[in-house]
């Protein structure tokens, strides 16, 4: 039986988005009531009132003509997702929602400034400012999470509040929009990673470049990306699906095996460290990862040599499957 590594933080991936309902049902907490809205105003624990409004669709709309995910789709498609929009009005200092609530919706700012918070080491933090044209809430939908921070008003604010469902059924009719938001995941993703202490060494330009450095991969069952006795390097982050790890099985005994989920990474440095791996690291079924190849690493080596530290930073900061093979979880990079 394969062993799950550390608990990942994100759950099962709403991509492909014919599965975004059942995944959200699944993830959803008894905390709220399933059909609990703005229109009415509730007050969970901690979680201030906020009172909304139906949205005009011609404010609904051209609010998502500002968003860049958004902005070149038919006008129609448009519609149809800000039919039963609605339009939050946040006075200044409250809060839009707080880490931990269920992620069922999304928002875009329509006037004003949203400041978005996380609790780290018992004090909150400011993570980013957004403002008018911008969507806050999109990522939490993919990933079937709570929200990974808070969202606060920095004056008088405005926000058109849309659902997951609305989404769903606009990217079941747009294959274009369904690629965008793939990508738009992944990069979420891949920039969490990139914020995390591994790479702490390394400055923004760096990291920008590395993160597009990574291609996009999608395997077939059973295809393996790293065989037992090869010496090779490789940063992988699955975005869809899981990979399973297989150290090499003693006499008489069944392989081990770990299995690496969404939204966690494996590291491979066989080459940094000029041991051959004893590990397998395959796709039980159909999986997606985005991929730091060996080549791409090695170039990027050239130019950015701190990279070189990777063996000895990553005992401390992920688990070591073997002396080359580590993985850890990536973080939710914000909402």
């Amino acid at each position: 039986m394969a062993v799950p590594l550390a608990p990942p933080v994100l759950q099962r991936s709403l991509i492909p988005f014919d599965v975004l309902q059942d995944a959200a049902r699944e993830a959803r907490t008894p905390s709220r009531e399933p059909d609990q809205s703005f229109d009415e105003p509730v007050t969970p624990t901690g979680t201030p009132v906020l009172v909304a409004s139906r949205a005009d669709t011609e404010v609904a709309v051209f609010a998502l003509t500002q968003v860049n995910l958004f902005k070149d789709l038919p006008i129609s498609s448009l519609e149809a997702m800000a039919r039963d929009a609605e339009q939050v009005e946040i006075p200044d200092g409250e809060t839009l929602f707080l880490e931990g609530d269920d992620a069922d919706c999304f928002y875009v700012v329509v006037d004003g400034t949203l400041e978005v918070l996380r609790q780290k080491d018992g004090r909150e933090v400011a993570l980013r400012h957004l403002g008018r044209g911008e969507a806050i809430g999109l990522f939490g939908l993919f990933s079937a999470q709570l929200r990974a921070a808070s969202a606060k008003a920095i004056g008088d604010s405005t926000v058109i509040r849309l659902t997951a469902e609305a989404l769903q059924h606009l990217v079941e009719r747009d294959d274009a929009l369904h690629e965008r938001l793939l990508k738009f995941y992944r990069e979420r993703l891949l920039e969490g990673f990139m914020a995390s202490k591994l790479f702490s060494e390394i400055d923004s330009i760096a990291r920008a470049r590395l993160i597009g450095r990574f291609a996009n991969r999608e395997l077939e069952p059973l295809q393996t990306v790293l065989t037992p006795g090869e010496v090779s390097n490789a940063v992988m982050m699955v975005t869809h699906g899981r990979l399973m790890v297989e150290d090499r099985p003693k006499p008489g005994q069944a392989p081990k095996q770990y299995e690496v989920t969404q939204g966690q990474f494996l590291v491979v440095t066989c080459a940094l460290t000029g041991v051959p791996s004893r590990l397998r690291i395959f796709a039980p079924e159909f999986a997606t990862v985005a991929m730091l190849s060996h080549k791409d690493l090695n170039d990027l080596l050239k130019d950015y040599p701190a990279l070189r530290a990777m063996p000895t930073r990553l005992p401390a900061l992920a688990r070591q499957l073997d002396g080359t093979v580590f993985c850890g979880s990536a973080g939710v990079p914000g909402l």
